[in-house]
């Protein structure tokens, strides 16, 4: 779905959403929500703010995989995990242009970025070409334990596929994260005669990334703002050899 107000306006709008099965469906779903504001004070100046919401469920995440001999057969040895993976992203983008004269000019960009995944339901194909899975710690006598660190923390997962079986035991890290960046970019552009332009470049990137699985706004955007920021400054020129 998407609508908007008239974007000849002062002030224009525009919503766009996407949506596929309920988020809290078994086969996976999302809904995702793309806003987007634009102003314009006067002919020399526009900005541009677009933040986004998307929500969304994946039924089968591949996550790891192991070499078993008693994996169902069709898999060459080798057990595929799976997961069933939520995960929430937020971003926004802002774009600020500013003409200040025909010869000088400002153009500025910036996109913060926050982003959560969990996983649950782990499991694996019966056969292939199939979509049946065996869950574990609920099919053939399988189970699944989490191991944590002494702050109570999901550190990974041990799983015994066939609980007293012939298959032998295996574990894998905690896979679900947070990502978050910042990317910011400020370009003056000035034409100091015709043809000749110099550009001043400002670019600063910041990342990080942790465990958590959940999405809280306000921890990850405080943490965004205390990563280690990396800043490029650059100078470009450019001279027309004229007559």
């Amino acid at each position: 779905m998407n609508v908007g107000g008239d974007s000849r306006s002062k002030l224009a709008w525009n919503l766009n959403v996407n949506y596929s099965l309920p988020v809290g469906s078994s086969e996976g779903g999302r809904i995702a929500y793309f806003p987007s504001l634009t102003y314009k004070p006067s002919p020399s100046v526009n900005v541009t703010v677009s933040p986004s919401w998307d929500h969304d469920f994946t039924a089968q995440q591949f996550v790891t995989s192991r070499s078993d001999a008693t994996a169902p057969a069709g898999f060459g040895g080798v057990r595929y995990v799976f997961g069933r993976l939520e995960q929430k992203t937020f971003a926004v983008n802002t774009r600020v242009n500013a003409t200040f004269t025909p010869n000088l000019t400002l153009e500025l960009f910036a996109q913060p970025f926050l982003a959560s995944g969990h996983y649950t339901s782990f499991k694996e194909f019966a056969k292939p070409k199939s979509g049946e899975m065996i869950y574990y710690g609920r099919d053939n006598g399988s189970t699944v334990t989490a191991t944590t660190d002494a702050s109570g923390g999901t550190t990974g997962y041990a799983v015994d596929p066939d609980g007293g079986g012939a298959a032998a035991a295996f574990t894998f890290d905690n896979p679900d994260f947070n990502v978050r960046s910042l990317r910011g970019t400020a370009v003056m552009r000035w034409e100091y005669r015709p043809g000749s332009t110099l550009f001043f470049v400002w670019t600063q990137q910041r990342e990080g990334f942790d465990s958590f699985g959940d999405f809280e706004f306000s921890r990850d955007r405080s943490q965004l703002f205390r990563d280690r920021p990396t800043n490029i400054f650059q100078v470009k020129a450019t001279y027309w050899l004229g007559k």
